[in-house]
Parts: C-alpha cells; structure tokens; sequence
C-alpha cells in the first residue's frame, strides 16, 4: 500500500473537483454502455478516477487531449474489468430509482432502458464502444477515432453499422 507523503493543495483540489463535475457523468454512462450493470459501472468509475489521480502525473497535453487520456484509462479499466470477470448482464434493482416518478411509469422506463440496454450489449465489443463513446460520454467521431486508433471517416461507418445492427436487434426483439 502507497503513503502519500504529499498534501493536495487548493489549487489541486479545485482542479480535480471541476475534472469530476465534468467528466463523471461522461465516463459513467460509457460505462455502463460497456458493462451494463449500475452498480459495476458505479465500482469501475471510482476505480477509473483512483488511477486518473494516482497517474495525473504522467498526462502529456502534447500526445493527447485531456479526454483522450481519460477515456483510454476507462477503456483499459473496463478491459481489465472484463477479463477478470466473465461478463454477465444483471438487472438494475428497482428500490435504488428515483422515487420522484409515479411507480408504473418508472417501472416501464426501466423497462425500456434495460431492453435497450441488452441489445446494445448483443453488439460486438467494437461496436459497443464506439456507440458507448458517442452516446454514453458524448464524445466526437474525431475524439473516438484518437482513443480507438481508428480515422474519424471509419468511426463514422461503424457507428452508422452499429446503429443499424442495433435497429435490426430490436425490431426482432418486438
């Protein structure tokens, strides 16, 4: 186990607050697109910000953007996540929802998220990040083809692929 012998100063603290309120919501939706379970997705974001914290140090704006950078460790976290576990979808438990909704409307939307959910994770891995990186972290095609190595005109035609793939997933699930 590390010591940390230094203090985080304001100035530090500051920064990783806003880094938080700008990124958490991003990372966590791709998540939860890659793994589709609340609660893992949860565990693996707070992992994900442990190493941004620990490997802050190392990011060089020079070789990649900030959200490059981050979302390479979420993609490797969730790389690791999947090989030390087999994968296995869960349901989301009904009693941790917002209880601001009347309960039957709440149930069919969770409905309608978990059904959307599983067909997005019949995809293939390659198309399940890219429409995890485009629509659960609202991220660019040029953003997506810098963390993906691929060019921005082929992440375009896997995500329209992968939309279609998906289209044809839930008609046949209707």
């Amino acid at each position: 186990m590390h010591n940390v012998s230094r203090m985080i100063t304001g100035e530090q603290s500051d920064f990783l607050s806003s880094l938080y309120n700008e990124y958490y919501a991003k990372i966590y939706k791709y998540t939860l697109y890659r793994v589709g379970d609340h609660s893992t997705a949860e565990d693996l974001v707070s992992e994900v910000f442990e190493k941004v914290l620990r490997k802050y140090y190392t990011y060089n704006p020079n070789k990649a953007k900030l959200s490059t950078w981050i979302f390479t460790i979420v993609n490797n976290t969730i790389i690791n996540h999947h090989k030390k576990n087999q994968y296995c979808a869960q349901t989301v438990n009904l009693e941790m929802m917002d209880s601001r909704y009347r309960l039957d409307d709440t149930i069919i939307e969770q409905e309608l998220k978990e059904h959307l959910l599983k067909s997005i994770m019949a995809l293939d891995d390659r198309q399940r990040n890219v429409i995890a990186l485009k629509f659960g972290a609202n991220l660019t095609n040029r953003e997506i083809a810098q963390i993906m190595d691929l060019t921005e005109s082929n992440v375009g035609t896997i995500l329209y692929r992968s939309l279609k793939r998906l289209k044809d997933i839930l008609k046949q699930e209707v």
